[in-house]
């Protein structure tokens, strides 16, 4: 007798994989690394230039805001004048009429304006702090709210 063992099974030599024998195809998982690639690119050559917006931006924001506490106290000076001085003038016929619809449209106008400025009070800081904090879907929830200041704000400029 010999003294081999014998094997219960046939000894198998590990499979060879091979290539397809299809033409070579381009993985999706490699398109999608390049477009992210060329993203990123685009992103860090154009970095200062998206930075200086976004500051631009703040600027801008803060400008306006601190604009707004300016005119409304001027504004409300004048409201609180014309609250008082228009309805006297209508009663007593000594003022012109012209002098009493100046005041009339003086008051309408103060009145949209202080609208206006409630309007910017409640959506500018929101949007300052989206701007800080890079916060694109606060931005995009402000975009309307900032297009109703723009034509509530341009609704106040004399018909042209």
């Amino acid at each position: 007798m010999s003294n081999q063992l014998p094997s219960s099974r046939p000894v198998r030599k590990p499979a060879v994989k091979k290539k397809p024998t299809t033409n070579a195809y381009v993985h999706f998982s490699d398109k999608m690394t390049d477009a992210l690639m060329n993203i990123n690119n685009v992103i860090d050559e154009n970095r200062g230039t998206l930075d200086s917006i976004q500051d631009m931006a703040v600027e801008l924001t803060r400008t306006i805001q601190m604009l707004r506490v300016v005119v409304m106290k001027y504004v409300n000076t004048a409201d609180n004048i014309l609250e008082t001085a228009v309805p006297l003038m209508d009663k007593f016929p000594i003022f012109p009429d012209k002098l009493v619809d100046i005041g009339k449209d003086a008051l309408e106008l103060s009145k949209k304006i202080t609208a206006s400025s409630e309007l910017a009070e409640r959506v500018l800081p929101g949007v300052e702090k989206s701007l800080t904090t890079a916060d694109i879907s606060g931005l995009q929830a402000s975009k309307g709210d900032m297009t109703r200041l723009t034509r509530a704000l341009a609704d106040l400029l004399p018909d042209q």
